[in-house]
C-alpha cells in the first residue's frame, strides 16, 4: 500500500488549516450560498423517510479501497465545516451516527491474500458492519447519508439499502463504472468494484474471497436498477459488462449531447417506469466532476461535469422525491494543494445540501 507516514489525526489536523469557510459566502468567488428549504410540501419530498423526518450522518472513513491516505478525513472535515447545522436549516432532525472505527475492526480482519483484490478482508469485513448499519437506519425510518472514504464505502451501502429496501434504484454518479471484480480488475483496487460486487451475473464467488463470506448469499442488484451518470473512464472489461448486461449509462458525450436536463430526466424515468414511488440511493463519487472544480480526489479524469450540471444531477433526484439513502465519496484533501482542497471540499458540501433539499426559489 502506498500510505504516507502520516497517521489519520495528523492528516486531520494539517487539513484543518485550510478549510475555515466563511459563513457569508462559499464556492469559487465566495458567493454566498444561503441554505434555503425547498418550497414544496415537506410530503412531497424524501417521501420514504418517516416524518419527522431525520436525517442519519454516517462517517465512513475508509482508506483501503485504493492506495492514498487521506479519505478517512472527508467525514470530519464536512461536519466542520458546518454540515449538522446546514442539515437543521433545511429542516431536517440530525442523529450523527459518528463515524464508524474502521481501523478496530480491520485490526481483527483476515489478512489473507487475495489475488485481484488488494485489502480484500479488511475492506470486506467492516463493509460487513457498514451494512447493518445501513439496514437499521433504513428500517427506523430514517435516511441514511454515507460520508466517506472511499468507493468501496459502496459494498456496504448497496448490501445494507438492498436488505432494507429489495427494490430500490441507483444512481452511481462517476467517472468510473466501479464495476469490476477481481478477476478482471486491472488494479485490483476495490473502490472500482462496489457495482461489480453486488450485480446479479457479474458477482464472484465470494467464498472464495476473505471477508467476503458474509455475501454469498446476496443481496444483488439487477442490471436495470442502477444508471449511470458522467462515465469518462471505463476499463475494457467493465465496457463489455455495460454492454452485455444492457446496463442503462450516461457518458460524457451523452451529457455533451442531450444536456443534463434531459439526461436525468431519462435516468430517473428508467428507474421509475414500473414505480413511480421507488426508492432511490444516490451514489456521488467527487471525481465525476471536472477536476479543475474537485481536485482533490485520488483518480482525477480531465472533462467531467460543471460545477452546474453537477448540482443539477442532485436537485434533480431531490426534487422527485424518491431520494431515500445516499454516499458521497473520495474527498481527498492531501492530494492538492490548499486551495484545491478547500474548493473540494466546499463543493462536496453544495453537493450534499443540494441533495438534502436546498433550493434556489
Amino acid at each position: 500500500m502506498m500510505h504516507s507516514k502520516r497517521s489519520s489525526s495528523e492528516l486531520l489536523h494539517v487539513t484543518k488549516r485550510f478549510f475555515s469557510i466563511e459563513k457569508t459566502g462559499a464556492g469559487i468567488g465566495n458567493v454566498q450560498d444561503r441554505m434555503m428549504p425547498s418550497s414544496l410540501r415537506q410530503e412531497e419530498l424524501f417521501r420514504h423517510s418517516k416524518n419527522p423526518k431525520t436525517v442519519s450522518i454516517i462517517g465512513a472513513p475508509m482508506t483501503y479501497g485504493q492506495p492514498f491516505v487521506g479519505t478517512d478525513s472527508g467525514p470530519n472535515l464536512l461536519r466542520e465545516a458546518g454540515l449538522l447545522n446546514m442539515m437543521t436549516s433545511l429542516g431536517w432532525r440530525v442523529e450523527d451516527h459518528g463515524d464508524i472505527d474502521f481501523e478496530k475492526i480491520a485490526n481483527t480482519a483476515s489478512n489473507e491474500f487475495s489475488p485481484g483484490a488488494r485489502n480484500c478482508g479488511i475492506v470486506g469485513a467492516v463493509n460487513e458492519h457498514l451494512s447493518s448499519v445501513v439496514e437499521e437506519k433504513i428500517k427506523m425510518g430514517r435516511f441514511p447519508l454515507l460520508v466517506g472514504g472511499d468507493h468501496s464505502i459502496g459494498i456496504g451501502s448497496i448490501a445494507g439499502v438492498l436488505r432494507a429496501r429489495p427494490n430500490t434504484g441507483f444512481l452511481w454518479i462517476d467517472a468510473h463504472a466501479d464495476i469490476n471484480i477481481p478477476k478482471l480488475s486491472e488494479s485490483g483496487n476495490m473502490h472500482g468494484m462496489p457495482v461489480g460486487l453486488l450485480m446479479e451475473g457479474v458477482a464472484p464467488d465470494f467464498s472464495e474471497l476473505p471477508g467476503m463470506d458474509w455475501l454469498v448469499n446476496g443481496p444483488r442488484m439487477t442490471p436495470d436498477s442502477i444508471v449511470y451518470i458522467g462515465l469518462r473512464d471505463v476499463d475494457a472489461a467493465e465496457r463489455s459488462i455495460i454492454r452485455d448486461k444492457n446496463i442503462m449509462a450516461f457518458t460524457m458525450h451523452d451529457i455533451d449531447r442531450y444536456g443534463i436536463g434531459a439526461v436525468m430526466d431519462m435516468a430517473i424515468e428508467h428507474l421509475t417506469k414500473e414505480n413511480a414511488n421507488r426508492p432511490i440511493h444516490l451514489s456521488y463519487d467527487i471525481d465525476a466532476v471536472d477536476p479543475l472544480l474537485a481536485p482533490a480526489t485520488g483518480t482525477t479524469v480531465r472533462g467531467g461535469l460543471t460545477f452546474r450540471e453537477a448540482h443539477y444531477v442532485v436537485e434533480a433526484v431531490a426534487v422527485n422525491g424518491n431520494l431515500a439513502s445516499a454516499d458521497i465519496v473520495e474527498l481527498n484533501p492531501t492530494l492538492s494543494d490548499s486551495e484545491g482542497a478547500k474548493a473540494t471540499i466546499d463543493l462536496g458540501l453544495q453537493l450534499v445540501t443540494s441533495m438534502m433539499g436546498k433550493s434556489i426559489i
